[in-house]
């Protein structure tokens, strides 16, 4: 009988386990979400059938996978529970792949804190040297490894597919070339800590305030000397306050463009030996 229900036991693990499409969401508040849950339709409300997300931003987390749903998001003087009521990118980058790959089931690992800036927070520092790593840089690291540790542990597989990135308003005064430099770097050692020299990333473009021509060019830069990096432009976008947080409307947008780019470069990767 013991051994019947341990057969039982592991057959049920087997038919349940799922395999997983991940992908990375990192970088400061328009990453976060500033956008506001009651300016979503009825429809754009409901949980995601096939996508799951892991949220950590510290000391706010989503305590596990949980099913995606506009709210993985945490802004200043909002109340911390998580999901709140507001939201980033993940929604309409969700939407646009499920669409364009509805058999898959999908995986969001979500690490954003609002105001982080580049040059400290996100450095990667040196590998061998864990105390010169920014803060947001080791909650990126130590949040892929719990959440995939509890894939593993859960009986599912997954592969790495690609990483979406919205980060420099914090970095605006830093010379293009220097903000260029440390968006090489970081791109450079998240493929080398996770294993994946080959890891797509997104780059999304910063709200043009006039104020930030400088990082706005570093990032298009950056885009063009990678062949595995693209960007997502911000033209067309709104902000619902003066110049830097994306409106619900842009941010569905931006999610969808971020989803294009990512197919985009998959479709380049593996069409490569």
């Amino acid at each position: 009988m013991k051994y019947f229900i341990i057969l039982i036991t592991t057959l049920t693990s087997i038919a349940s386990a799922l395999e997983y499409d991940v992908y990375l969401l990192a970088g400061q508040s328009n990453m976060d979400g500033r956008a506001k849950n009651k300016n979503l339709k009825p429809s754009q409300l409901k949980s995601f059938q096939k996508t799951i997300i892991f949220y950590r931003n510290p000391p706010h987390i989503s305590n596990g996978w949980k099913p995606l749903q506009p709210g993985f998001s945490v802004a200043p003087k909002q109340n911390p529970t998580i999901p709140s009521q507001t939201f980033g990118p993940e929604i309409g980058f969700a939407t646009a792949m499920q669409k364009a790959q509805p058999k898959q089931n999908i995986a969001l690992i979500k690490a954003s804190k609002g105001g982080s800036n580049l040059r400290t927070q996100w450095t990667p520092g040196e590998k061998s040297k864990p105390e010169s790593q920014g803060p947001c840089y080791k909650n990126l690291i130590e949040t892929i490894q719990l959440a995939t540790d509890q894939l593993t542990k859960e009986g599912h597989t997954f592969k790495f597919r690609g990483l979406i990135w919205h980060q420099g308003e914090a970095d605006s005064k830093a010379s293009t070339e220097r903000h260029h430099q440390r968006l090489v770097q970081l791109i450079a050692r998240i493929r080398e800590d996770t294993n994946n020299p080959n890891l797509p990333f997104a780059l999304g473009e910063v709200f043009d305030n006039g104020k930030r021509d400088q990082v706005r060019a570093a990032i298009r830069l950056t885009t063009e000397k990678d062949p595995l990096c693209a960007l997502v432009s911000s033209q067309g976008t709104t902000t619902w306050d003066p110049g830097t947080h994306f409106d619900a409307k842009s941010q569905l947008l931006l999610g969808q463009r971020y989803a294009e780019a990512i197919l985009k470069l998959k479709a380049t990767t593996t069409s490569k030996p």
